[in-house]
């Protein structure tokens, strides 16, 4: 039996196209992977910035005889019937997209006891992409609705 002399090449050529093919496979689910998260945490900060603009209208809005108060759950942002005609300051709950439960962490409003929440951040694991300084997981990026109008809930605040 003759041999020819190229004949292990398509083998190897086709063995070398597989484990590039491999490689390459593997970069680009790291970076669907990557992606991903950038968009889940994109998703996090639009809907808590909306969550604590909700709750800088709800405290804001003028209720007779009342001083102003801090909702006690993220649900009754849905509907408010405290001046007798129903406002939303929230469409929708929104859920946190970075957890698998989907809930919030709540900042307390005050000290002192049933005060309710004026804020939210992610109960989620893991260190964020792109946070503000002196962030460095997702617990610590703070979402927290200001007292007034004036002061929109645009911009994240961090707290200690």
């Amino acid at each position: 039996m003759r041999r020819r002399a190229g004949a292990g090449f398509t083998y190897l050529m086709l063995l070398w196209w597989v484990a590039i093919g491999s490689v390459m496979l593997a970069a680009l689910g790291q970076q669907w992977s990557m992606e991903r998260k950038r968009q889940r945490e994109i998703e996090m900060v639009y809907r808590a910035q909306a969550i604590a603009a909700a709750l800088s209208s709800y405290h804001d809005l003028p209720v007779a005889g009342q001083s102003p108060t801090w909702p006690q759950r993220l649900e009754d942002l849905l509907e408010d019937r405290r001046s007798g005609v129903l406002k939303r300051h929230l469409r929708r709950a929104w859920r946190d997209p970075l957890t698998a439960d989907g809930v919030w962490g709540l900042m307390p409003a005050a000290s002192e006891p049933h005060a309710g929440i004026n804020g939210v951040y992610s109960l989620a694991k893991g260190t964020p992409l792109r946070a503000p300084a002196g962030v460095s997981r997702y617990a610590e990026w703070r979402f927290e609705a200001s007292a007034s109008a004036s002061q929109a809930a645009s911009e994240p605040s961090l707290a200690p």
